[in-house]
């Protein structure tokens, strides 16, 4: 392009091109976006990269091709609004999303902006007012003997509040936070304090004089830093419900991990759309309420840098994090459920709290009715029969004849069938068994409930699942052999030619588990509540995962890799 061609197209003098190029003029915001989109590059590309470390937030605006009222219409604020931000790094709590919408149309990271807001004079000027402040906080609250923590009523608080422009409640919670934190570091280095004077040897009191070293340390960069990690924190401040579905994709991308609709997070949609967008990732090609979220690297690193604040500010989502935290606690992580599912050759499933639930709506009249079947029969019921209806069986099984536990197993099997008959799958079943259809895995159903029970069962997924594929493998004739005794999973691997310490059974119940460690193959439980976590572990289960949903995750990830 020459230099006459380039100004024809964006209506300028041949001669002021001239004067772009020697350097000697500087083109305004407008024209640079004329003459980037006329040479097909970004704005940023006709910048020197040489005076990157000089420039402020307002030079990158300019220099990609914004005035403040362009950028701040773009954004949906007053030039007045916007201006704040570039000079006083200052923006309102509704708008915590506004620093990620300023990168993405810069074309930076979130991280380059917050060095080029933190550069501004005003926020230096705030920094530096910040810090004696701080420090009168924290002389006055971890005074030996002192248990109080900052309240919003103390005027140190309330100078920071306003220099910050949040209300002083928020800043004493998050003080708060930080005097605990700093009164911690200064028990320990009272204690590494006692040993340097009193240790019984010489290496031991020089040992505990670094520790002191070390703490004083931590304690002078705690307070250092506190001035900019709250400026920062104010600008990305998430509200409750946002921290809310951060904090639940975070815990489940430390375990089996895969991301989550709405219904699943328990959040709704639109709350999860105006997540910014570097913190929550959203799958494409799906509707909004039936879209999937996961959290990125930025959204970890700020679950971590922030927790202990948010839990602060927040602390009804600090329970439901907490019993998140139970309920994910010692779940395999990610990687390794891809290990084990790629060196298996086998899959073994229960059914019956697994696949679907068979008796939801008429447990109890299906236990009646045992009941009096085996009251009939003269079998001894004791008081601490189960009333699940395969439980009593596998009870009643030693107290009558073979031809009287016939009969109860013929009756529970009629129920059976019946009930799979009009079971639906549960959440994430089917998307379970049509990715392992997919994959080269033996696989068959391994129950204590009737044969028949699971194939009418699996009718309803003929489309999601070839039958052939499938083994069912149901209550043996003799149901002294069912679960907790391995004869069933042995049964499974025998007919399937399988290799047992290549084979997977994927159960819910301790039963399940003791039959899968009898039996000699792996086992990894379900436990999609907290009860039932803490029923696999007391039996000693070590894998388990809390969710179908968490296998559907990885096997697709495992299959999209292998394409």
């Amino acid at each position: 392009m020459s230099v006459s061609e380039l100004a024809v197209s964006i209506g300028a003098a041949k001669e002021e091109i001239l004067l772009y190029e020697a350097g000697t003029r500087y083109p305004e915001a407008p024209r640079i976006k004329q003459l980037a989109e006329a040479l097909g590059i970004a704005p940023l590309d006709l910048a020197d990269p040489g005076g990157k470390d000089d420039w402020t937030l307002a030079d990158l605006r300019r220099l990609n091709g914004y005035r403040v009222r362009d950028l701040s219409g773009e954004l949906g604020l007053s030039p007045r609004t916007y201006s704040r931000l570039e000079r006083d790094g200052v923006i309102s709590q509704r708008r915590f999303a506004l620093v990620p919408q300023i990168a993405d149309r810069l074309g930076v990271s979130v991280a380059e902006v917050e060095r080029l807001i933190g550069k501004a004079p005003v926020v230096q000027q705030r920094l530096s007012s910040v810090r004696p402040l701080l420090h009168a906080v924290f002389d006055s609250y971890t005074q030996a003997g002192c248990l109080k923590i900052p309240s919003s009523d103390d005027s140190n608080v309330r100078a920071i509040a306003s220099l910050y422009a949040r209300p002083a409640a928020i800043l004493a919670a998050l003080l708060g936070q930080e005097t605990a934190r700093i009164r911690d570091l200064l028990r320990r280095r009272a204690s590494f304090a006692v040993t340097a004077d009193f240790g019984a040897t010489a290496d031991e009191q020089a040992d505990a004089r670094k520790g002191v070293e070390a703490q004083t340390a931590r304690i002078q960069r705690t307070i250092s830093s506190l001035p900019q990690r709250l400026d920062t924190f104010f600008r990305c401040m998430l509200p409750s419900e946002h921290w809310r579905a951060l904090a639940h994709l975070s815990l489940v991308a430390t375990t089996v991990g895969g991301p989550l609709t709405p219904a699943q997070l328990k959040t709704p949609a639109d709350i999860l759309a105006s997540m910014p967008p570097h913190l929550v990732t959203a799958l494409p090609d799906t509707a909004q309420d039936a879209r999937e979220y996961e959290i990125s690297e930025d959204g970890i690193q700020h679950h971590v840098a922030y927790r202990s604040w948010y839990d602060a500010l927040y602390p009804s989502v600090r329970t439901f994090v907490q019993t998140r935290d139970i309920r994910t606690s010692g779940h395999l992580r990610r990687s390794e459920l891809r290990q084990r599912f790629t060196a298996a050759e086998t899959v073994l499933l229960s059914f019956d709290g697994l696949l679907c639930r068979l008796f939801t709506a008429n447990l109890q009249s299906v236990s009646d009715d045992l009941v009096q079947v085996a009251q009939s029969l003269q079998l001894p019921l004791a008081s601490q029969t189960p009333t699940d209806p395969v439980g009593m069986l596998r009870a009643l099984v030693r107290q009558g004849t073979p031809s009287k536990i016939r009969r109860l197993d013929r009756i529970l099997a009629s129920y059976e069938t019946e009930a799979a008959q009009r079971a639906e799958p549960l959440p994430g079943v089917s998307q379970l068994l049509r990715l392992m259809s997919r994959g080269d895995w033996r696989m068959a159903v391994v129950t204590d409930h009737a044969s028949g029970a699971v194939e009418a069962f699996l009718t309803h997924l003929a489309p999601v699942i070839d039958a052939d594929r499938l083994g069912v493998f149901g209550r043996p004739v003799d149901p002294r052999m069912m679960k907790p005794h391995p004869h069933g999973v042995a049964l499974a691997t025998r007919a399937l030619g399988s290799d047992r310490s290549r084979t997977i059974l994927l159960g819910e119940s301790v039963a399940d588990f003791l039959a899968a460690q009898a039996a000699g193959v792996q086992f990894i439980g379900v436990a999609s509540t907290p009860h039932r976590l803490r029923l696999l572990r007391e039996a000693g289960a070590t894998s388990t995962v809390g969710s179908v949903q968490g296998l559907v995750s990885v096997l697709a990830q495992m299959q999209r890799t292998a394409l």
